[in-house]
Parts: structure tokens; sequence; C-alpha cells
């Protein structure tokens, strides 16, 4: 199965980023919604670090799918888009 998995990732150090420190709990629920609304056979799940906490929050659709970076609420459409796409896609 194709999964959507948003970084939840906290630290607590303030000088180290983290995508949790950054609303990815609320990209995760909404991103959860949007899927169901448009009936995407996809499973949108937390991960702990996809790796570029710089630029987070982050979220990728896997396997072998896009990565997406600095994540807002305003970009869920895109994000649901490619996913879209991606479940079109065989493999």
């Amino acid at each position: 199965m194709k999964k959507l998995l948003v970084c939840t990732n906290y630290r607590a150090n303030p000088n180290n980023p983290s995508c949790a420190a950054r609303d990815s709990a609320l990209i995760l629920s909404a991103l959860s919604q949007q899927c169901q609304q448009n009936n995407l056979p996809i499973e949108v799940e937390e991960s702990l670090c996809l790796g570029f906490c710089q630029v987070g929050p982050n979220a990728r659709l896997v396997p072998n799918g896009p990565f997406f970076h600095d994540v807002s609420l305003d970009q869920l459409s895109t994000i649901i888009i490619a996913a879209k796409n991606f479940t079109q896609i065989e493999g």
C-alpha cells in the first residue's frame, strides 16, 4: 500500500528545528481528512524523522515518491493532487 508520511518529530531544544514544533500534527490530521474525503487509496501516517529538519514540516509519498518541504495548510491541495497522481502509478 502506498503511504503519505508526515514527520511529527519533536526536539525539545529550541535551537534545533523540528517538524512538530511547526505544527506538523495539524498537517497530519488535515492531510488524513483530505485523503479520506477524496477516497484516495493511500495511508496517511506519522513519521519520526524524514531527515530535512531545517525545512520542515516535511512529508513524503512512499515508496519512492516526492518529498514536500516547509509544508503549510495552504499547500494541502498541491499535496492531494500529487497523491492522486501517485496512487495511479503502478508499483
